[in-house]
């Protein structure tokens, strides 16, 4: 029985499996917060929450991050979405608001 050796030494291979989970976390990370102008001029913030594993709760945690509390709600979505092709039953909800800081 022949044993091979790996293709990366251990003391490559654990860097490189760090670099790449910190990648893959920072492609998933966070509530997405996009500053927009409003139609009036004023500054708006889209709040976006679609992750599969965020509520509509983690929208509202970073509203009250962006505007420190003090912000009015000026629309919300929360729709169901089919993927498109061969996984049409796995299904995601499209969830984001529409915010405007007081302050603003």
């Amino acid at each position: 029985m022949m044993i091979r050796k790996p293709y990366f030494s251990p003391v490559v291979r654990l860097p490189l499996l760090g670099a790449l989970s910190l990648m893959l976390l920072a492609g998933c990370a966070g509530t997405q917060v996009t500053p927009i102008s409003l139609g009036d001029g004023r500054q708006g913030h889209v709040v976006d929450c679609s992750r599969f594993d965020q509520s509509m709760s983690d929208c509202l945690a970073a509203a009250n991050e962006q505007c420190d509390g003090n912000y009015e709600i000026l629309a919300t979505t929360g729709q169901w979405t089919q993927s498109p092709g061969p996984a049409m039953v796995l299904e995601k909800m499209d969830r984001a608001m529409l915010i405007r800081c007081e302050d603003e």
